[in-house]
């Protein structure tokens, strides 16, 4: 039998806490599938069982298992070691769960899978465990009508990761903020459209305005108003900002943008 060579991306990589910007995934196919049916191996009989159904799935979604694999070996720091490797109340492990998941809506292109990669690739193990461990317990990826949500969302990661994440972690609630952020852009009352159109007016604000806007994110994504009819209200309250700033004055930015009388 041929020995089988594992080749890591993410084991090096314990100790990072935080936001990251970890490289893609350079491996090729045959490295990424060696270094899967090795770790299945390590962790045991009803994941390694799942091999052939993993080798069936889209290509482009094996690096997650791979990693995903690797993280599910990996201790992580905390006064609970949130675990990939528990065994749920019907006796399948948690991982045996979630690759299950994966496989199902690899079939479908979901792209929550991709949201999972780019979350592995901009943050550190902890939180990576903990975005994957909500996955087990959602019903996000049988969801179809979820993924393109999922899909505008992906740009908003590396912010997201960098606002919420404040290690160390076991004396703050950085862990639930970020999974609270994170759920408010995927969740069912959020607009595909508005998710998409949150990182442009965001960073339209940082632009316009000198003074800190606060920005309720949930009533923005929430929000059914065409998005043209937004644009046409943020070229107003572009105009407005100096004056907003020099006054001092308070603003609903997302009222304004969504309820302004220029609506029609």
């Amino acid at each position: 039998m041929l020995k089988i060579t594992p080749k890591y991306r993410i084991a090096g990589d314990w100790n990072l806490m935080g936001a990251i910007s970890r490289p893609l995934d350079k491996r090729s196919s045959k490295e990424i599938m060696d270094t899967v049916e090795f770790l299945a191996s390590k962790i045991g009989n009803d994941v390694e069982q799942m091999l052939p159904e993993i080798k069936k799935m889209n290509p482009k979604h094996l690096g997650l298992v791979s990693d995903t694999f690797e993280i599910a070996n990996m201790a992580t720091f905390g006064p609970v070691n949130e675990s990939l490797l528990g065994t749920l109340s019907n006796g399948e492990t948690v991982l045996h769960r979630l690759i299950n998941k994966f496989i199902k809506a690899s079939k479908t292109d979901h792209k929550a899978l991709d949201f999972a990669q780019d979350i592995i690739n901009n943050t550190d193990v902890r939180a990576s465990k903990h975005f994957l461990l909500d996955l087990v317990s959602s019903d996000a990826l049988e969801n179809l009508a979820s993924s393109p949500k999922f899909d505008a969302a992906r740009s908003m990661i590396p912010e997201i990761a960098k606002v919420t994440l404040k290690p160390p972690y076991f004396i703050n609630d950085s862990l639930e903020n970020f999974s609270i952020f994170i759920k408010s852009l995927t969740s069912e009352k959020a607009n595909a459209d508005k998710v998409k159109l949150l990182k442009p007016f965001s960073e339209f604000l940082e632009k316009k305005f000198k003074s800190d806007c606060q920005l309720d994110v949930i009533k923005f994504v929430n929000s059914d108003v065409p998005n043209e009819k937004i644009l046409d209200n943020m070229k107003s309250l572009g105009q407005m900002a100096e004056v907003i700033d020099k006054n001092g004055s308070n603003i609903d930015v997302v009222d304004f943008v969504t309820k302004n009388t220029n609506l029609r």
